[in-house]
């Protein structure tokens, strides 16, 4: 029945239950921001999902606590998920964690959803997994940023990047 109820709602939803809208990534930011503090002293990733519950609010799960390089956040069933949310842990000099990766639009695409990533440099970005493209929403500074956060060191971060542009830095 709740499947079914579910469903029903979707159907109701305006289309930005699919694609990202300025409520979704205001929240998603918000999300984030009160996991960055945590994900830095923890040094470790957490993650969730954002979606619509049965009356149509925009809720998310609780997070969930992953590694210092992955997380995965058990499958919810009370709501209608619309897309991901997780940190990149602490600032560690020899990791690129500055954008999304290339498994994290993989992971996102897989499951038909979008996506939300926090970094330690305090940069929110956005994945399409329709599109297969990551956008920078906001810039250093925007959420939390880990104090040993050193910029420059993952070089220059563009605006947004398509998936071949991510599978193509980690190859280098």
């Amino acid at each position: 029945m709740k499947r079914l109820y579910l469903t029903i709602l979707m159907a109701a939803l305006p289309l930005t239950a699919n694609a990202q809208s300025t409520r979704e990534a205001q929240f998603a930011q918000s999300v984030l921001n009160n996991l960055q503090q945590q994900s830095f002293q923890r040094n470790r990733e957490f993650c969730g999902y954002i979606g619509f519950d049965n009356a149509g609010q925009l809720i998310a799960t609780p997070a969930t606590m992953g590694r210092p390089d992955s997380c995965e956040p058990p499958e919810p069933y009370n709501m209608l998920v619309v897309a991901s949310y997780h940190t990149h842990g602490a600032f560690d000099p020899d990791a690129l964690a500055e954008f999304p990766s290339a498994d994290d639009m993989e992971a996102d695409e897989a499951e038909g959803i979008d996506g939300y990533v926090a970094t330690p440099g305090g940069r929110l970005w956005y994945i399409d997994s329709t599109d297969m493209e990551a956008s920078q929403l906001c810039g250093i500074g925007c959420l939390a940023k880990d104090p040993n956060f050193i910029a420059g060191l993952d070089g220059h971060i563009q605006q947004s990047y398509r998936y071949s542009d991510l599978v193509r830095i980690l190859n280098q």
